[in-house]
């Protein structure tokens, strides 16, 4: 079967989607490192925050600051 290969400048689906994976993991690493970081100083409550957006992200959703405050609950 054929199959098209992209030019350089060309963006494949596959392409597209492995960067997005890419972008996912290190937004949760990101976030979990803040997470892990706020525990240990002592700052609970952000440290739950920063949470509540790692399962958002999981979730399949996306960081718009138009939702921020639904999505940290507040």
């Amino acid at each position: 079967m054929y199959k098209p290969r992209a030019s350089k400048n060309e963006m494949t689906f596959d392409m597209a989607d492995r960067a997005e994976s890419r972008k996912l993991k290190g937004n949760l690493a990101f976030f979990s490192k803040a997470q892990t970081l706020l525990e240990e100083k002592g700052e609970t409550d952000a440290a739950f925050y920063m949470e509540m957006i790692k399962d958002h992200l999981r979730e399949g959703g996306q960081l718009e600051s138009e939702k921020a405050a639904r999505i940290l609950g507040l």
